[in-house]
C-alpha cells in the first residue's frame, strides 16, 4: 500500500503552478522590453499517453522528464514597440494560477494531515 499515492499524484501539478508563476511574472516584468514575446507554460498530458518503445537495445530509452514546456503566447501586437505583452491578462494568469497552486497545496496538507490522524492512532 501506497501510503503517499495521493501526494505523488498532485505533486506534478505543484511543481507546474510554481513554474508556470515564474513565466508569467517573466512576462510582466518585461511589460515594456521592446521585442519581447509573451511565453506560457504547457503542461503536457499527451506525453503519458503516447506508447514509446526501444525495438533495439542501443536506443535511448524514453524518460519522463518534466512534462512542461515554454511556448510563445500567440498573440496580436498590442504596442508600437512590438511587444505582445497584455499585462491584464498576465495578470489574470497569476491569479488563476495561484488559486490552483493554493488549491493542490491544500490538497496535499489534507494528505498529510490523514497520516498524522493514522500515525496518532485517530486520537488528536
Amino acid at each position: 500500500m501506497d501510503l503517499f499515492k495521493g501526494i505523488r499524484k498532485v505533486e506534478p501539478r505543484v511543481d507546474f503552478t510554481w513554474k508556470r508563476h515564474k513565466v508569467i511574472l517573466s512576462n510582466i516584468a518585461n511589460a515594456d522590453t521592446p521585442n519581447y514575446r509573451a511565453k506560457d507554460l504547457q503542461f503536457k498530458d499527451e506525453v503519458d499517453r503516447i506508447p514509446l518503445k526501444t525495438t533495439s537495445r542501443k536506443h535511448i530509452k524514453p524518460s519522463g522528464g518534466e512534462g512542461f514546456k515554454v511556448v510563445e503566447v500567440k498573440r496580436n501586437l498590442v504596442g508600437n514597440d512590438r511587444n505582445n505583452v497584455s499585462v491584464e491578462e498576465e495578470m489574470a494568469k497569476l491569479t488563476q494560477n495561484r488559486i490552483a497552486y493554493e488549491v493542490y497545496m491544500k490538497m496535499i496538507s489534507g494528505n498529510i494531515n490523514k497520516l498524522n490522524n493514522i500515525i496518532r492512532g485517530g486520537r488528536r
